[in-house]
């Protein structure tokens, strides 16, 4: 058995899988209201945990201290310029995010094929991977990184005089605020990611490579995405969500380290 912990921006995820690599149970919880004698009871089950964290030290703390409660060993992931098949072609490879770079391994695993892996979490990541032919392995070129649609919408509110707080739902002519924001954020998340899918293509047709991509889509607003890029005819059910994208990762990274 090995736990695998997500810690995000916002919220924290896990998952405990089994010795064939199933996932046997998994949750979440918002990272402001967890303290240390929250963690599951389930996780005593575990013999080790491996974590990737991008919530800062703060974090960091709170699941050692869990961790020690049950007396589990940790391994906190680093990126690295290459693991389980995919190499990292980030100039410092350690700057990478530890999530994204388990899901960019866990895309790669799961379906050998170029994609572009995101994660539509409190921040947008879209990664563009590709597979090395000659060494039956994957690069992953880079990425972009921008506000998620909850950042975006905030950024609105509180910095544009007159726009307040309105609900309102994805429409093709917005015609009052509360849908014209809402409209707004999920335009740009979703150009965002058909920009990447645009240049990838174009980077494989130039390598004379078969161009046809697959859309991994991770995180909690991974729904909301797939609609919007869904309606795009040109992908062609290529827009996949995959859940627990990073868990999956985790455990490949941890079962190459150990």
């Amino acid at each position: 058995m090995i736990l695998a912990i997500d810690a995000g921006n916002s919220r924290t995820k896990w998952g405990i899988f089994d010795d064939a690599g199933e996932l046997q149970t998994h949750g979440a919880f918002v990272n402001a209201g967890f303290n240390t004698h929250d963690a599951p009871q389930v996780w005593r089950s575990c013999p080790s945990a491996v974590v990737s964290n991008v919530a800062g030290p703060e974090m960091a703390e709170k699941l050692t201290a869990a961790l020690q409660i049950f007396d589990i060993p940790m391994n906190v992931v680093q990126s690295s310029s290459y693991a389980c098949g995919v190499t990292n072609s980030y100039a410092q490879p350690g700057q990478l995010g530890t999530d994204r770079w388990a899901a960019l391994i866990a895309a790669w695993h799961l379906y050998h094929a170029p994609c572009v892996v995101v994660n539509a979490g409190t921040a947008l990541t879209v990664d563009a991977l590709v597979p090395d032919v000659a060494a039956q392995q994957a690069v992953f070129l880079g990425g972009m990184i921008l506000p998620g649609f909850r950042l975006m919408q905030d950024s609105l509110y509180q910095r544009t005089a007159g726009i307040g707080e309105y609900p309102g739902t994805v429409q093709p002519f917005p015609q009052n605020t509360g849908d014209a924001v809402y409209s707004g954020a999920v335009a740009a998340l979703a150009g965002a990611v058909s920009s990447m899918l645009d240049k990838l293509e174009s980077y494989l047709l130039a390598k004379q490579q078969e161009p046809r991509l697959r859309c991994i889509i991770t995180g909690g607003d991974a729904a909301l995405l797939a609609q919007a890029l869904s309606d795009d005819l040109h992908l062609n059910g290529q827009v996949v969500i995959a859940d627990n994208l990073v868990l999956q990762g985790l455990l490949l990274l941890e079962r190459e380290a150990s």
